[in-house]
């Protein structure tokens, strides 16, 4: 039986309103299939047991970095959900660790959580003030002076749009700029004369978030993907200056090539998206550290492909950021988990009439590139019934042990701060 730790103390402290910054954040707006819980489960339990087994503890030593889990949108059905019931079973026996629960996303869906608060004090949470937590928890004192939302999803298909906004504006009470990238259908948040007729209008919305930031004196910045916004009918014309215009664009949204959204995550600030986690590193200051000639010092960025290489575009603009992000210094590694491990099999061919590019082409040319490393998670090639003797040459297979050794541990001669993933 794995004991509790320090789970009495972290929780008298958020009782307190005492926020502990650097924390390990994963948060999701999105269904937790049984797939997906169980990998993060089996992360999170090598995390505390392997990585750092004096959290077991009663009275470690050492600081151990805690984790918390921030559930937004229909990860919130995973609480009632009987198929997660196991899971969440050995997630309740690890120590720091928290779950909170976006209240008014509880509500919304008739899911009671005072059950499960009294069952388990220690761990979930449910809170009116989702937003103002998660950035207390995530944002780093006096360092951040921006947060970031990668926005890949179009509006009201989607439920990352809402919280995006809602963090934005617990930011600019916090005086930090917020800051929204808008990649693939993500752009179409930012379309100048939105029209909905049964919810939040996100075009109105980001507009007052840009007013109200810049009332404040902060500097918000709403970055399109140019790619993205000209297959989507944005680009009317280019000036002098290189800069391009749409005229279909809310007035806060710069349309830029894809290399200037990708310069913010060189920086680092606390970056999310609909699903993603943000891990602080901790080094000790006792060890040197040998730093490599390419950009040391930005975050490196963990990539998980969850879908199937052709039935939307997510695998594809994910292979597309993450070869953009190696090509300008920042470590990345792709890890095809889920669905997305159907990119390594079989021989695709596609001929010249079809509407999309080869996915298996792409990571054949990069494989060898700088900063780029391509993994795949066995687990999920077992669960199919494939065989890992036909993956494509490439990439690598791991199994959970190295998939944590991924997230917890920093590349050789990196030197960030912290580390991002981000779940495509």
């Amino acid at each position: 039986m794995l004991e509790y730790g320090r789970s009495v103390t972290m929780r008298n402290n958020h009782a307190r309103g005492m926020s502990m910054k650097n924390e390990n954040i994963f948060y999701t707006t999105e269904n937790l299939t049984v797939e997906r819980f169980s990998w993060i489960t089996e992360l999170l339990k090598l995390y505390f047991t392997r990585h750092y087994p004096e959290s077991l503890h009663h009275n470690p030593k050492t600081p151990i970095t805690p984790f918390s889990l921030f559930l937004s949108g229909d990860a919130c059905y995973s609480l009632i959900d009987r198929r997660c019931a196991h899971n969440w079973e050995i997630l309740f026996k690890l120590p720091n660790i928290r779950f909170f629960f976006d209240t008014h996303e509880l509500m919304m869906r008739g899911i009671s959580i005072e059950p499960f608060e009294r069952r388990n004090p220690d761990h979930i949470i449910s809170r009116e003030a989702f937003a103002d937590i998660l950035l207390n928890a995530a944002l780093q004192e006096s360092k951040d002076s921006a947060f970031g939302f990668f926005q890949v999803q179009s509006p009201y298909m989607h439920a990352s749009p809402f919280t995006m906004v809602r963090l934005f504006q617990a930011a600019i009470g916090k005086n930090i700029s917020p800051e929204m990238y808008g990649y693939m259908d993500g752009v179409y948040t930012m379309h100048d004369g939105q029209r909905p007729t049964m919810c939040e209008n996100f075009g109105d919305s980001l507009v007052q978030v840009s007013a109200d930031a810049v009332g404040k004196g902060l500097s918000p910045l709403f970055l399109m993907c140019s790619q993205s916004a000209a297959s989507r009918g944005y680009s009317r014309y280019t000036t002098g200056k290189g800069k391009i215009i749409s005229s279909c664009t809310i007035p806060p949204a710069k349309i830029r090539d894809l290399s200037h959204i990708i310069s913010r995550f060189s920086k680092n600030h606390l970056i999310l998206s609909h699903s993603a986690l943000s891990i602080p590193v901790n080094r000790n200051p006792g060890i040197p550290e040998i730093r490599s000639p390419a950009n040391p010092d930005a975050p490196p960025l963990i990539i998980l492909i969850t879908r199937s290489p052709y039935g939307n575009e997510m695998a594809f603009g994910a292979l597309t950021f993450a070869v953009a992000c190696a090509h300008q210094g920042i470590h990345t590694r792709v890890v095809f988990i889920e669905d997305g491990i159907y990119a390594l099999f079989g021989n695709h061919t596609l001929s010249e009439s079809d509407p999309v590019l080869n996915v298996q082409s792409v990571i054949k040319v990069t494989s060898c590139s700088h900063n780029l490393e391509y993994y795949t998670y066995l687990p999920s090639i077992n669960e199919r019934g494939l065989s890992p003797g036909a993956l494509m040459q490439g990439v690598q297979p791991i199994d959970a042990l190295m998939l944590s050794q991924i997230f917890f541990q920093l590349p050789g001669g990196v030197s960030a701060d912290r580390q991002r993933a981000i779940l495509f």
